[in-house]
């Protein structure tokens, strides 16, 4: 019996799309919302083919006045995986004391606890709609730089998170996060997250 492909929801980088003119024409921004493009296409063709999982972009933090997203979210059965997009400079990171750095230099938004706030955050919000079933993958912080094979991190430790450079995600995603049909319960309590209107996108 043919299975049926998975979902994708809402808009890989919409935050930043939505970002004023000015924010949009730094580069900061642009590189930022390319990382979460580039993540996004690697998800989105896991997602698409028989048997594959849904995967969700853009999700608000269900914490009041708290500013940041949640660039990615797969659902593979009831599995659950949080993924984080950055781009960032090349070079060698390493955390020591729960201080990490590039080279010698501090690199404070390395250490952010972006991951676990939003994990802590969205197991409340599921329990508070009674919905008990899901399980929580280690969360993934996706890594780019400009340059490919430039970000060196087996020494950096991010807070309760797997770190994985941006050109290994493709080989490594399906072992991360699961390949499964999603529950459909837990796709429709996360899609009411999506800061955009949730568009299903089935594969035909």
């Amino acid at each position: 019996m043919p299975r049926t492909p998975g979902s994708v929801i809402g808009t890989a980088g919409a935050s930043l799309q939505g970002a004023p003119g000015w924010a949009q024409n730094s580069g900061v921004v642009k590189a930022g919302r390319d990382g979460e493009l580039r993540t996004a296409a690697i998800l989105n063709r896991m997602a698409l083919v028989p048997g594959g999982p849904t995967v969700l972009h853009d999700l608000r933090i269900p914490i009041p006045g708290f500013t940041a997203n949640i660039d990615h979210v797969v659902v593979a059965g009831d599995r659950i995986t949080l993924i984080d997009s950055k781009a960032w400079a090349p070079g060698f990171y390493w955390t020591l004391g729960r201080v990490t750095r590039r080279g010698m230099r501090p690199v404070p938004h390395c250490d952010k606890k972006t991951l676990p706030t939003a994990c802590r955050a969205l197991e409340q919000y599921l329990g508070s709609r009674t919905v008990r079933t899901a399980t929580f993958a280690s969360s993934v912080l996706v890594v780019w730089t400009e340059q490919p094979g430039a970000f060196l991190s087996w020494l950096y430790r991010p807070q309760d998170a797997i770190v994985i450079p941006g050109p290994s995600l493709a080989r490594k995603v399906r072992r991360v996060t699961g390949h499964a049909p999603a529950n459909p319960v837990l796709v429709q309590a996360l899609a009411n997250l999506v800061n955009r209107p949730a568009s299903f996108r089935e594969a035909g």
